[in-house]
């Protein structure tokens, strides 16, 4: 199965970055080829992402915000994935609409890759990175009445506070690192939150990063093992009835 039927994905973000130097006059980190990349570079994407969107204040000189997004590319106004781009930074950002993994943003995010590797004079060698999952469901779609309950009856995962806690559990948030091989770190996050309607969500997520300095081939494969790592911890998170929700 490519795609979960009812799936939770609210958004995956893959983000790469790259290092800057230091400018011998400010002593700020910086990228030197950053303004002949971006010029080069929208005009690479600008068939399928043609809506270029500058995002930081008018008079502030870019180079103290490294490395910060300064620029988003849209396939239109509000339409889904967007690449954006600044000093240092790249990333890919998909919604649950549009993303199936091998259909869609594994080929998106190769060819992003690749236009950003020719848009620079230099190569580019990635030094962090990672491949973020966030997902989202609205408590009162399940029976549960309180947050332990939900956790018990949902989650692999529990926890017992052992003092007099007065009252009932009423947001959570818990965050986990693990150290895998190679570099690896998985990082999961469990926690509580509210939607824009104000409803109660139970947001999850899970990501993998890595910090080594490595080229565009050797960050394509990385990305895929970084692909099945969070899509197998996804479905041992989920107890089977909650994950078969998804599916129904």
């Amino acid at each position: 199965m490519k795609k979960l039927p009812n799936a939770p994905l609210q958004e995956v973000i893959f983000e790469a970055r790259w290092d800057l130097e230091i400018d011998p006059y400010t002593q700020l980190l910086h990228d030197p080829d950053f303004e002949f990349a971006l010029g080069k570079f929208q005009g690479e994407v600008a068939n399928e992402f043609p809506l270029a969107l500058k995002i930081f204040p008018e008079g502030i000189p870019f180079t103290i915000l490294n490395p910060k997004v300064l620029y988003r590319f849209w396939r239109g106004e509000d339409t889904w994935p967007v690449l954006q781009l600044g000093p240092g930074i790249f990333t890919l950002n998909d919604t649950e609409k549009n993303y199936i993994w091998e259909d869609t943003y594994l080929p998106t995010l190769k060819d992003a890759l690749e236009k950003l590797e020719r848009s620079y004079p230099r190569q580019i060698r990635f030094s962090e990175y990672s491949l973020r999952y966030i997902d989202v469901v609205r408590k009162e779609e399940y029976e549960q009445a309180s947050w332990s309950e939900f956790l018990n009856k949902n989650i692999n995962f529990n926890f017992e506070n052992q003092f007099n806690t007065r009252g009932e559990l009423n947001r959570f948030q818990f965050k986990q690192t693990f150290e895998l091989e190679n570099g690896k770190e998985l990082e999961i996050t469990l926690a509580t939150g509210l939607n824009k309607l104000g409803d109660p969500v139970f947001i999850w997520q899970t990501a993998v990063n890595c910090r080594n300095r490595i080229n565009r081939i050797e960050l394509l494969n990385w990305v895929e093992e970084a692909h099945k790592v969070n899509s197998e911890v996804f479905k041992e998170i989920c107890k089977p009835p909650f994950y078969d929700s998804f599916i129904t």
